[in-house]
Formats: C-alpha cells, sequence, structure tokens
C-alpha cells in the first residue's frame, strides 16, 4: 500500500487507564455502594450519569441545599469535584469505556463546599460530613472521599473537622482523605484524623515498570496524636479526568486534535477555521508551513496534557485519594461487613513498601489493589454477619 505522506504518531499524550497501570483485578465495581465525594462542586457529567444516572443526590453544604442533580453549566468551581468524582466512579462513557474508574457501578453522592469567592470553610466541611452522616442509610454511603482541607492546623480531636471524620467513621463509613502537595506542610483536617484513610501520591512515570516509581511531593508527617500520615499511596500524577463538556478548555482540546489527525491536504484547507479555537498564534492560523505547523499543534497538546477532546492527564493527592475510594468500594462490595479498620488494615497490609524512599512520606507504601481485593474475599467468607453496619 501506498501513502502519499509518511505515517505519523498522533500527537495526543498517551495516558495508562487507571486500571491498566494498577494491574487490577475489574470483577468487583462497586456495585451497591455509595461513594460520597466532598469536594468543591460539581456539574452532571456524562461519566457519572450515562447510559444510567448514578448522582444519586448533590447537596450544596455552603448554601445547606438539597437537590436532586448538581448543576448542568460549569464554572471553574466546578471543575475539580467534577474530575475526583470521575476518578472515584466514573464509567469512561466519553471514551468509549477506557478511560473508567475502579468503580464504575457505584452510586455517588456530591456535596459542594467551595463558596463563590473560592474559599472551603471549616464550617462548610463540617455540615458535609453531617449531611452524611444523616443520611448514610437512605443512600447506602459506605466511603467519603475528602479532597479538601480545613485552613486550621489542628490535629486533634477538638477540631471539628477531625471529630466529624471520627464519628463517621463511627457509622462504619470510610474516610478517605487526600493528604495534600506540599511536603513542606503540616497535615491538616481532615487528612489529620486518626481514623481517616489518608493517602499520599506515586508518581509512576506513566509506566507500567516499577523501576521507573517515585514519590509524588504529598504533605507528610506525624499528626500530635502520634498517628502516621499518610497510610499509604496511589498515583497521583499523569491520571486521565474528564475534560468538562462545553467549556473553552473542551473546545480547545477539540481543535486540536481534530488537526492533528488531519492529512497534510486537509490540515491546509481546515486550519483557517480550527485554529482559532486551538489556543495557537495568531501567525499560524493562515500559515502553509505544514512541519511549523505540526509542531506547534504537538507542543500545545504537550503542554495542555490533552489525551483526548474529553480527557486529559491531571495531578495531586486530590486524585490519588479517590483512587483509593474507588479500590474501598469494590471492597466493601466484597465483603459489606468490613469496617473502617479492617478496610485500612487490609489495605496497609497488602501494601507494597517503595524500596530507597522513606517510609515517613509513604506509609505502608503503594496501594496493592489485586491482594486487597483477595483478602476482601476472604473476609467475606470468614467473618460472621454483623447486625447494624450505619
Amino acid at each position: 500500500m501506498q501513502h502519499a505522506e509518511p505515517i505519523r504518531p498522533l500527537a495526543t499524550k498517551p495516558v495508562l487507564p487507571l486500571p491498566v497501570r494498577l494491574h487490577a483485578d475489574v470483577r468487583s465495581t462497586g456495585k451497591g455502594v455509595c461513594i460520597a465525594m466532598v469536594d468543591s462542586d460539581f456539574v452532571i457529567h456524562p461519566d457519572l450519569s450515562m447510559p444510567t444516572q448514578r448522582i444519586v443526590r448533590y447537596y450544596d453544604a455552603v448554601e445547606d441545599k438539597e437537590h436532586d442533580l448538581p448543576p448542568t453549566i460549569a464554572t471553574s468551581r466546578h471543575w475539580h469535584g467534577t474530575m475526583t468524582a470521575c476518578t472515584a466512579a466514573g464509567n469512561g462513557y466519553l471514551s468509549r469505556g477506557e478511560f473508567t474508574s475502579l468503580a464504575p457501578n457505584a452510586t455517588v453522592v456530591l456535596i459542594r463546599t467551595m463558596n463563590d469567592s473560592g474559599r472551603v470553610s471549616t464550617p462548610t466541611i463540617v455540615r458535609a460530613l453531617r449531611y452524611i452522616g444523616a443520611h448514610a442509610v437512605e443512600f447506602s454511603i459506605r466511603v467519603v472521599n475528602m479532597s479538601v482541607y480545613s485552613d486550621e492546623i489542628d490535629h486533634t480531636l477538638d477540631h471539628p473537622v477531625n471529630q466529624a471524620v471520627e464519628d463517621i467513621c463511627a457509622r462504619n463509613i470510610v474516610v478517605v482523605a487526600a493528604a495534600g502537595n506540599n511536603p513542606f506542610s503540616p497535615i491538616r483536617p481532615p487528612a489529620a484524623a486518626p481514623s481517616a484513610l489518608t493517602v499520599g501520591g506515586l508518581d509512576d512515570k506513566n509506566t507500567l515498570g516499577q523501576e521507573d516509581e517515585e514519590l509524588y511531593h504529598s504533605t507528610f508527617g506525624i499528626t500530635q496524636l502520634g498517628v502516621q500520615k499518610p497510610e499509604l499511596i496511589a498515583p497521583a500524577i499523569w491520571l486521565p479526568a474528564p475534560i468538562l463538556p462545553g467549556t473553552s478548555t473542551h473546545t480547545q482540546a477539540s481543535a486540536l486534535c481534530a488537526l492533528d489527525m488531519l492529512t497534510d491536504e486537509m490540515l491546509l484547507a481546515c486550519a483557517p477555521s480550527l485554529m482559532p479555537h486551538s489556543g495557537l498564534p495568531m501567525h499560524l492560523w493562515t500559515s502553509r508551513n505544514i512541519p511549523a505547523l505540526r509542531t506547534a499543534i504537538t507542543e500545545m497538546i504537550d503542554k495542555e496534557l490533552i489525551a483526548s477532546p474529553y480527557y486529559k492527564m491531571v495531578d495531586g493527592t486530590s486524585f490519588a485519594s479517590p483512587v483509593i475510594a474507588s479500590i474501598v468500594a469494590q471492597m466493601i462490595e466484597l465483603s459489606p461487613m468490613l469496617t473502617p479498620a479492617d478496610v485500612k488494615e487490609i489495605l496497609t497490609s497488602t501494601a507494597r513498601p517503595l524500596e530507597s524512599f522513606p517510609t515517613l512520606r509513604q506509609g505502608a507504601g503503594v496501594v496493592s489493589q489485586r491482594a486487597a481485593l483477595a483478602a476482601a474475599r476472604n473476609h467475606a467468607a470468614t467473618v460472621a454477619p454483623l447486625t447494624d453496619l450505619v
């Protein structure tokens, strides 16, 4: 077969789907388990709502108002929460299942905590946790993901967020909290709560080889109560997350991906109409220099970490935390009698220490999803049923 021009790789950044990078056992999907996401804010996203609506409630803890579903139009405060929710429970609908979470059949309760000024206050976080406690039975909430933190540096149970976390865990609900992204800052609530499962970050270099692994720049330390945080680490960088449909970022990603896939002839014909949406310099919009155009397109895709028109790479322990939350949902599906203490013990005892890096920064080490699920299955086969789960 003859080609008019050389075949070249697409510039879109290849990103390993989460189940692949974790060598995951995907037989459990979080079915029957609800994850409460406490985050900035959310919009309805197809990865959570198609083909089946899995958002069971939206609670605005800032305004103290309950709604069936979150908003449909995104603003800046909606990005973070929607991305973490899809990391925890997305089914990859807009990627035809490629960028799925580990718990694609879990349901979610989405809880807004960021106000219009971009701040997440301690009273709002407490209100969110109290809402979860009041509605845990109604929505079958067994896991809480918290990728937010309070301003105060208080590790004791005098801090209302830490106490609220302890109250939630006492109701047999697992609270997973992001450690934070600054190794020079102290752990803050809710990550400081003794019963929280606090998650730090792993940098796996977007590869499958363990020889490439390094620590992400997570927050770590020993709390005033003598508890080491984080308890374990999970991938925190090079993670696929949704670009919110209808936003300017979606428009830019769509234009760049379209330009990248065109033949040389089509590129010259379509560049004037697509270039204005690409974020590329104006002088390129009518350029006939194909190598220069392709270089600029590749560099912009690389800069924006675009994996497809609907997904890009993100980083932070905010995303490592929902990875663990999704694994916890899988574990609870397999063994509903698991307590928060059981879950923490299984995850830490099966984790793989990252050699040549200090224990203080990684806790028990890298999560081992397959081993954790095997332990959950064993637990289900041996434990006596509890009378009260919540």
